[in-house]
């Protein structure tokens, strides 16, 4: 299978889980023309099922399905049965469903006995046990006279081929008025999974409506719920205790209240007297910073240390050699 078809039947069928609540294995009903078709074409039963459903599947045959396969085989004349045809698999792989339409179990209608299994209440129109429906277009029989040479027996063989067809889509088409009722069917060799049908479709967009409402129910929900913790956070018993200690309106500062005080002019003989008072102070101030700068300059400069010169460190370099060497020389003196 192709990995575009497969991802969209994997999609089909993870939508048909979420909205009707389908799961794996999937109970498949299997009528007698896709039996017929499957063994014309060589495909394996359970493997193409899984394949096209993309999970585990899990096949059934109804008993009147059953009954309408052994009815249009020829009759064995030692045991006076119906031979079992080839395309019909053994009950190990395809298990039998029984379905009680009478009191006697005797089989009606395949496609009567198909409709009543996948929706018993007409009234609720549901597939309860969520099963799939697997069908295909009529296959003509061995014992079809199809091409006869005989125009009435082919004509008799073309009726019953119409007859055939016509009950297979009268199955599809009331399959699909039942949401939630997947529908396999083989065309040309190609076993394919059918869309939404209408009804379905409608019922998906319900759904996920519904879920958007109910989302949105408890948003609200959660948003109202907060509303009203704080409310009764704020109207609570907390509440007396913050009004216990609310500001209470206070005196005012009795500094600010206090009367600036008036501040005296002064005569014009005593501002003479400030003004003399403050030219001195400044000069005072200037005499200290000359006598400090002063002191400062003399520290600085340094006296310069003299030099001894050469030609004096020469001689009396001399003079102690002679002390020590002369035989009967006495003393010289440094300006000799």
């Amino acid at each position: 299978m192709r990995a575009k078809r497969s991802k969209k039947y994997r999609k089909i069928m993870h939508q048909y889980e979420l909205t009707f609540g389908f799961h794996e294995p999937y109970q498949v009903l299997v009528d007698s023309n896709f039996l017929r078709a499957v063994h014309q074409f060589k495909m394996e039963l359970i493997p193409a099922l899984e394949r096209t459903l993309q999970g585990k599947a899990k096949p059934f045959l109804s008993k009147c399905s059953l009954a309408a396969i052994m009815a249009a085989q020829p009759i064995n004349p030692k045991t006076n049965k119906p031979y079992r045809p080839w395309h019909l698999p053994p009950p190990t792989e395809l298990p039998l469903r029984h379905c009680s339409h009478n009191d006697d179990n005797t089989p009606i209608d395949e496609v009567e006995c198909l409709l009543s299994l996948l929706c018993p209440n007409t009234d609720t129109m549901r597939n309860k046990e969520h099963y799939i429906l697997a069908t295909a277009e009529p296959v003509a029989l061995p014992h079809d006279d199809v091409k006869s040479d005989n125009p009435k027996t082919r004509r008799q063989a073309e009726a019953l081929m119409e007859e055939r067809s016509e009950k297979a889509l009268a199955l599809r088409s009331a399959a699909r008025a039942v949401p939630g009722v997947p529908i396999i069917y083989v065309k040309r060799s190609v076993m394919v999974l059918e869309p939404f049908s209408t009804p379905s479709e409608k019922v998906r967009l319900g759904v996920e409506k519904s879920k958007f409402k109910i989302g949105m129910e408890a948003a609200l929900d959660v948003v109202s719920g907060l509303k009203r913790k704080r409310d009764d956070e704020e109207d609570g018993p907390s509440a007396p205790s913050k009004d216990r200690h609310a500001k209470k309106a206070k005196a005012p500062n009795p500094l600010s209240m206090k009367k600036p005080k008036r501040r005296e002019k002064p005569k014009p003989d005593e501002q003479g007297k400030r003004k003399e008072k403050k030219r001195e102070e400044e000069s005072r101030d200037d005499t200290a910073q000359d006598t400090v700068a002063d002191a400062e300059g003399e520290q600085a400069v340094k006296k310069k240390r003299k030099r001894k010169h050469k030609s004096a460190k020469s001689e009396i370099g001399a003079v102690e050699v002679g002390d020590g060497s002369g035989p009967d020389e006495g003393p010289v003196s440094a300006d000799e």
